[in-house]
Protein backbone atom coordinates (compact mmCIF):
# COMPACT_ATOMS: atom_id res chain seq x y z
CA UNK A 1 0.00 0.00 0.00
CA UNK A 2 1.33 3.46 -0.90
CA UNK A 3 1.22 6.63 1.18
CA UNK A 4 1.06 9.87 -0.82
CA UNK A 5 1.66 13.27 0.74
CA UNK A 6 -0.92 14.90 -1.51
CA UNK A 7 -2.20 18.41 -0.99
CA UNK A 8 -0.82 20.50 1.86
CA UNK A 9 -2.41 22.82 4.41
CA UNK A 10 0.54 25.03 5.42
CA UNK A 11 -1.66 27.61 7.15
CA UNK A 12 -3.64 25.09 9.20
CA UNK A 13 -1.23 23.88 11.90
CA UNK A 14 -3.31 20.98 13.21
CA UNK A 15 -3.55 19.47 9.70
CA UNK A 16 0.08 20.19 8.84
CA UNK A 17 1.06 18.52 12.14
CA UNK A 18 -0.90 15.40 11.17
CA UNK A 19 1.00 15.26 7.89
CA UNK A 20 4.33 15.61 9.68
CA UNK A 21 3.45 12.75 12.03
CA UNK A 22 2.22 10.51 9.23
CA UNK A 23 5.20 11.16 6.98
CA UNK A 24 7.49 10.12 9.82
CA UNK A 25 5.53 7.15 11.12
CA UNK A 26 5.18 5.65 7.62
CA UNK A 27 8.98 5.62 7.28
CA UNK A 28 10.04 8.83 5.52
CA UNK A 29 13.40 7.98 3.88
CA UNK A 30 13.83 5.24 6.46
CA UNK A 31 14.43 7.81 9.18
CA UNK A 32 13.14 8.14 12.73
CA UNK A 33 13.47 11.93 12.91
CA UNK A 34 11.86 14.71 10.92
CA UNK A 35 13.61 18.08 11.05
CA UNK A 36 12.00 21.43 10.42
CA UNK A 37 14.03 21.62 7.20
CA UNK A 38 12.38 18.39 6.01
CA UNK A 39 8.99 20.03 6.46
CA UNK A 40 10.27 23.05 4.53
CA UNK A 41 11.27 20.76 1.67
CA UNK A 42 7.79 19.19 1.71
CA UNK A 43 6.28 22.68 1.61
CA UNK A 44 8.45 23.86 -1.27
CA UNK A 45 7.87 20.78 -3.43
CA UNK A 46 4.27 19.99 -2.52
CA UNK A 47 0.91 21.10 -3.86
CA UNK A 48 -1.11 23.56 -1.82
CA UNK A 49 -4.70 22.57 -1.08
CA UNK A 50 -7.32 24.58 -3.02
CA UNK A 51 -8.71 25.57 0.40
CA UNK A 52 -5.54 27.59 1.04
CA UNK A 53 -4.41 28.38 -2.50
CA UNK A 54 -6.03 31.82 -2.49
CA UNK A 55 -4.47 32.63 0.86
CA UNK A 56 -1.03 31.62 -0.40
CA UNK A 57 -1.56 33.54 -3.65
CA UNK A 58 -2.62 36.69 -1.83
CA UNK A 59 0.43 36.46 0.42
CA UNK A 60 2.79 36.04 -2.53
CA UNK A 61 1.16 38.94 -4.38
CA UNK A 62 1.58 41.17 -1.33
CA UNK A 63 5.22 40.08 -1.03
CA UNK A 64 5.89 40.88 -4.69
CA UNK A 65 4.46 44.37 -4.24
CA UNK A 66 7.01 45.23 -1.55
CA UNK A 67 10.08 44.46 -3.63
CA UNK A 68 11.32 42.08 -0.92
CA UNK A 69 9.48 38.96 -2.04
CA UNK A 70 12.20 36.44 -1.21
CA UNK A 71 12.82 37.71 2.31
CA UNK A 72 9.13 37.97 3.12
CA UNK A 73 8.36 34.53 1.70
CA UNK A 74 11.16 33.06 3.81
CA UNK A 75 9.72 34.80 6.87
CA UNK A 76 6.23 33.46 6.09
CA UNK A 77 7.56 29.95 5.63
CA UNK A 78 9.44 30.21 8.92
CA UNK A 79 6.23 31.26 10.69
CA UNK A 80 4.34 28.32 9.17
CA UNK A 81 7.03 25.89 10.35
CA UNK A 82 7.13 27.42 13.83
CA UNK A 83 3.35 27.11 14.06
CA UNK A 84 3.45 23.40 13.24
CA UNK A 85 6.28 22.79 15.70
CA UNK A 86 4.30 24.61 18.37
CA UNK A 87 1.33 22.38 17.59
CA UNK A 88 3.50 19.25 17.83
CA UNK A 89 4.96 20.45 21.12
CA UNK A 90 1.44 20.93 22.49
CA UNK A 91 0.54 17.37 21.51
CA UNK A 92 3.66 15.89 23.07
CA UNK A 93 2.68 17.48 26.38
CA UNK A 94 -1.11 17.21 26.31
CA UNK A 95 -1.25 13.68 24.91
CA UNK A 96 1.79 12.47 26.81
CA UNK A 97 1.42 8.67 27.23
CA UNK A 98 -0.71 8.36 24.08
CA UNK A 99 1.84 10.09 21.84
CA UNK A 100 4.23 7.91 19.80
CA UNK A 101 6.60 10.84 19.20
CA UNK A 102 8.72 13.31 21.10
CA UNK A 103 9.69 16.83 20.09
CA UNK A 104 13.36 17.70 20.45
CA UNK A 105 14.04 21.28 19.44
CA UNK A 106 13.33 21.52 15.73
CA UNK A 107 12.85 17.78 15.30
CA UNK A 108 9.91 15.41 15.58
CA UNK A 109 11.27 12.10 16.82
CA UNK A 110 9.49 8.76 16.38
CA UNK A 111 9.59 6.29 19.24
CA UNK A 112 10.61 2.72 18.46
CA UNK A 113 7.68 1.34 16.44
CA UNK A 114 8.31 -2.14 17.80
CA UNK A 115 7.89 -0.88 21.37
CA UNK A 116 4.76 1.21 21.03
CA UNK A 117 2.28 0.82 23.87
CA UNK A 118 -1.37 -0.08 23.25
CA UNK A 119 -2.29 3.58 23.76
CA UNK A 120 0.24 4.72 21.18
CA UNK A 121 -0.95 2.07 18.73
CA UNK A 122 -4.50 3.43 19.03
CA UNK A 123 -3.13 6.95 18.50
CA UNK A 124 -1.50 5.73 15.28
CA UNK A 125 -4.86 4.35 14.15
CA UNK A 126 -6.61 7.67 14.79
CA UNK A 127 -3.82 9.53 13.02
CA UNK A 128 -4.22 7.37 9.92
CA UNK A 129 -8.00 7.84 9.96
CA UNK A 130 -7.56 11.60 10.02
CA UNK A 131 -5.94 11.61 6.58
CA UNK A 132 -7.38 8.64 4.71
CA UNK A 133 -6.92 10.37 1.36
CA UNK A 134 -3.16 9.85 1.60
CA UNK A 135 -3.56 6.07 1.46
CA UNK A 136 -4.27 4.34 -1.82
CA UNK A 137 -7.52 2.51 -2.38
CA UNK A 138 -6.23 -1.03 -2.82
CA UNK A 139 -8.75 -3.36 -1.26
CA UNK A 140 -11.03 -0.48 -0.28
CA UNK A 141 -8.76 0.41 2.63
CA UNK A 142 -10.26 3.86 3.19
CA UNK A 143 -13.76 2.48 3.62
CA UNK A 144 -12.48 -0.30 5.88
CA UNK A 145 -10.57 2.08 8.12
CA UNK A 146 -13.51 4.51 8.25
CA UNK A 147 -15.73 1.61 9.35
CA UNK A 148 -13.12 0.67 11.95
CA UNK A 149 -13.16 4.26 13.22
CA UNK A 150 -16.89 3.92 13.82
CA UNK A 151 -16.18 0.77 15.84
CA UNK A 152 -13.66 2.67 17.98
CA UNK A 153 -16.08 5.58 18.37
CA UNK A 154 -18.65 3.14 19.70
CA UNK A 155 -16.23 2.16 22.45
CA UNK A 156 -15.48 5.81 23.17
CA UNK A 157 -19.21 6.61 23.37
CA UNK A 158 -19.57 3.95 26.05
CA UNK A 159 -17.37 6.16 28.20
CA UNK A 160 -20.01 8.91 28.14
CA UNK A 161 -22.72 6.78 29.71
CA UNK A 162 -23.29 4.35 32.58
CA UNK A 163 -22.32 0.74 32.05
CA UNK A 164 -25.96 -0.31 31.72
CA UNK A 165 -26.45 1.83 28.60
CA UNK A 166 -26.78 0.04 25.25
CA UNK A 167 -24.49 1.45 22.55
CA UNK A 168 -24.98 0.24 18.99
CA UNK A 169 -23.85 1.10 15.47
CA UNK A 170 -26.71 2.21 13.21
CA UNK A 171 -24.56 2.48 10.08
CA UNK A 172 -26.05 0.54 7.17
CA UNK A 173 -23.27 -2.05 6.89
CA UNK A 174 -22.75 -2.74 10.57
CA UNK A 175 -23.31 -5.98 12.46
CA UNK A 176 -25.81 -4.19 14.70
CA UNK A 177 -27.92 -3.30 11.67
CA UNK A 178 -27.86 -6.92 10.54
CA UNK A 179 -28.45 -8.50 13.92
CA UNK A 180 -30.51 -5.94 15.83
CA UNK A 181 -32.07 -3.08 13.90
CA UNK A 182 -32.62 -4.67 10.45
CA UNK A 183 -30.80 -3.98 7.23
CA UNK A 184 -34.02 -2.42 5.91
CA UNK A 185 -33.90 1.21 7.04
CA UNK A 186 -37.70 1.41 7.28
CA UNK A 187 -37.74 -1.33 9.91
CA UNK A 188 -34.56 -0.08 11.58
CA UNK A 189 -36.12 3.34 12.18
CA UNK A 190 -39.16 1.78 13.83
CA UNK A 191 -36.97 -0.27 16.15
CA UNK A 192 -34.97 2.87 16.92
CA UNK A 193 -38.20 4.70 17.81
CA UNK A 194 -39.13 1.96 20.26
CA UNK A 195 -35.69 2.10 21.88
CA UNK A 196 -35.98 5.86 22.25
CA UNK A 197 -39.46 5.40 23.75
CA UNK A 198 -40.84 8.22 21.63
CA UNK A 199 -44.46 9.31 21.98
CA UNK A 200 -45.28 8.12 18.50
CA UNK A 201 -43.61 6.45 15.54
CA UNK A 202 -44.81 7.81 12.19
CA UNK A 203 -44.88 4.58 10.21
CA UNK A 204 -45.71 6.26 6.92
CA UNK A 205 -42.70 8.57 7.18
CA UNK A 206 -40.42 5.70 8.11
CA UNK A 207 -41.63 3.80 5.06
CA UNK A 208 -40.86 6.80 2.85
CA UNK A 209 -37.20 6.63 3.93
CA UNK A 210 -36.68 3.60 1.69
CA UNK A 211 -34.90 0.36 2.38
CA UNK A 212 -31.25 1.44 2.22
CA UNK A 213 -29.03 3.87 4.07
CA UNK A 214 -28.73 5.01 7.67
CA UNK A 215 -30.63 8.34 7.72
CA UNK A 216 -27.39 10.08 8.68
CA UNK A 217 -27.04 8.17 11.94
CA UNK A 218 -23.90 6.18 12.83
CA UNK A 219 -24.20 5.52 16.57
CA UNK A 220 -27.02 5.25 19.10
CA UNK A 221 -26.62 5.01 22.86
CA UNK A 222 -29.74 4.38 24.95
CA UNK A 223 -30.47 4.26 28.66
CA UNK A 224 -33.79 2.39 28.78
CA UNK A 225 -35.83 2.87 31.95
CA UNK A 226 -38.20 0.06 30.88
CA UNK A 227 -41.05 1.54 32.90
CA UNK A 228 -43.68 2.10 30.21
CA UNK A 229 -43.36 5.89 30.30
CA UNK A 230 -42.33 7.89 27.25
CA UNK A 231 -38.71 8.87 26.55
CA UNK A 232 -35.49 7.04 27.16
CA UNK A 233 -32.25 8.93 27.53
CA UNK A 234 -30.15 8.67 24.40
CA UNK A 235 -27.20 10.04 22.48
CA UNK A 236 -27.19 10.18 18.68
CA UNK A 237 -23.74 9.94 17.10
CA UNK A 238 -22.10 10.76 13.81
CA UNK A 239 -18.57 9.68 12.82
CA UNK A 240 -16.44 11.64 10.38
CA UNK A 241 -13.19 9.92 9.39
CA UNK A 242 -12.33 12.90 7.21
CA UNK A 243 -9.59 15.48 7.27
CA UNK A 244 -11.61 18.61 6.52
CA UNK A 245 -15.13 17.50 5.55
CA UNK A 246 -16.39 16.35 8.95
CA UNK A 247 -17.64 19.79 10.18
CA UNK A 248 -20.29 19.66 7.44
CA UNK A 249 -21.60 16.42 9.02
CA UNK A 250 -21.98 17.63 12.60
CA UNK A 251 -25.75 18.02 12.41
CA UNK A 252 -26.47 14.92 10.34
CA UNK A 253 -27.45 13.00 13.46
CA UNK A 254 -29.24 15.89 15.18
CA UNK A 255 -32.65 15.10 16.67
CA UNK A 256 -34.34 17.70 14.50
CA UNK A 257 -33.68 15.48 11.47
CA UNK A 258 -35.85 12.73 12.94
CA UNK A 259 -38.93 14.73 13.88
CA UNK A 260 -40.72 13.53 10.77
CA UNK A 261 -40.14 9.91 11.86
CA UNK A 262 -40.95 10.32 15.55
CA UNK A 263 -42.96 12.48 17.91
CA UNK A 264 -40.41 13.25 20.62
CA UNK A 265 -40.73 15.06 23.92
CA UNK A 266 -37.24 16.55 23.70
CA UNK A 267 -34.23 16.61 21.39
CA UNK A 268 -31.67 13.94 22.17
CA UNK A 269 -28.09 15.25 22.40
CA UNK A 270 -25.88 14.75 19.37
CA UNK A 271 -22.24 13.70 19.43
CA UNK A 272 -19.70 14.17 16.64
CA UNK A 273 -16.63 11.91 16.56
CA UNK A 274 -13.61 12.92 14.50
CA UNK A 275 -10.12 11.36 14.46
CA UNK A 276 -8.67 14.81 13.83
CA UNK A 277 -6.84 16.53 16.70
CA UNK A 278 -8.96 19.66 16.32
CA UNK A 279 -6.89 21.89 18.59
CA UNK A 280 -4.90 25.07 18.60
CA UNK A 281 -1.60 25.00 20.44
CA UNK A 282 -3.34 26.18 23.64
CA UNK A 283 -5.86 23.34 23.63
CA UNK A 284 -8.85 25.33 22.35
CA UNK A 285 -10.98 24.22 19.41
CA UNK A 286 -9.54 25.38 16.11
CA UNK A 287 -12.94 26.85 15.25
CA UNK A 288 -15.73 26.89 17.84
CA UNK A 289 -18.35 27.09 15.09
CA UNK A 290 -17.66 23.43 14.27
CA UNK A 291 -18.79 22.49 17.79
CA UNK A 292 -22.15 24.27 17.61
CA UNK A 293 -25.21 22.14 18.34
CA UNK A 294 -23.29 18.97 19.25
CA UNK A 295 -20.78 17.52 21.67
CA UNK A 296 -17.52 17.39 19.72
CA UNK A 297 -15.25 14.42 20.47
CA UNK A 298 -11.92 14.77 18.69
CA UNK A 299 -8.76 12.64 18.87
CA UNK A 300 -7.76 13.92 22.29
CA UNK A 301 -11.19 13.32 23.80
CA UNK A 302 -11.50 9.87 22.22
CA UNK A 303 -8.23 8.84 23.82
CA UNK A 304 -9.31 10.17 27.21
CA UNK A 305 -12.66 8.37 27.02
CA UNK A 306 -10.88 5.12 26.24
CA UNK A 307 -8.47 5.75 29.09
CA UNK A 308 -11.33 6.25 31.53
CA UNK A 309 -12.52 2.77 30.63
CA UNK A 310 -9.00 1.29 30.60
CA UNK A 311 -9.98 -0.81 27.61
CA UNK A 312 -6.75 -0.66 25.61
CA UNK A 313 -5.93 -4.36 25.77
CA UNK A 314 -9.43 -5.26 24.62
CA UNK A 315 -9.23 -2.87 21.65
CA UNK A 316 -5.90 -3.98 20.21
CA UNK A 317 -7.01 -7.62 19.90
CA UNK A 318 -10.20 -6.82 17.99
CA UNK A 319 -10.16 -8.06 14.40
CA UNK A 320 -10.78 -4.67 12.82
CA UNK A 321 -7.80 -3.25 14.73
CA UNK A 322 -5.53 -6.15 13.79
CA UNK A 323 -6.59 -5.74 10.15
CA UNK A 324 -5.71 -2.05 10.32
CA UNK A 325 -2.26 -2.72 11.73
CA UNK A 326 -1.56 -5.38 9.11
CA UNK A 327 -2.50 -2.90 6.39
CA UNK A 328 -0.62 0.00 7.94
CA UNK A 329 2.55 -2.06 8.36
CA UNK A 330 2.53 -2.70 4.61
CA UNK A 331 2.50 1.01 3.74
CA UNK A 332 5.30 2.20 1.47
CA UNK A 333 6.65 5.50 2.72
CA UNK A 334 6.92 8.64 0.57
CA UNK A 335 10.38 9.53 -0.73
Amino acid sequence: MDFAIGELHPNTPHLFADLAELVLITGYNGRTKLHKNDLLNILETGTISPDELDQEGDAEEAEDSTGQATAEKNSRRENQLEDVLTQLTYRSKALNNYYPFTVDGDELVLLDKELLTDKQRVYRFLLACSRLRSFDQKGGVRQKWAKAFTCLSKVAMEGLLPSHAAVRIFDANSDDRKNYYSTDLRNALKILGKDLAVLRIHDNECNKAGASGDAGLDLVAVVDFDDGAATSFALLGQCGAQETGWPQKTLEAHSMKYRNFFQMQFDYPGVMFTPVCYRTADGEWTDNQSANGILLIDRERILKLLDLQNCWQEIVILQWFLDFEAGFNSVKAPD
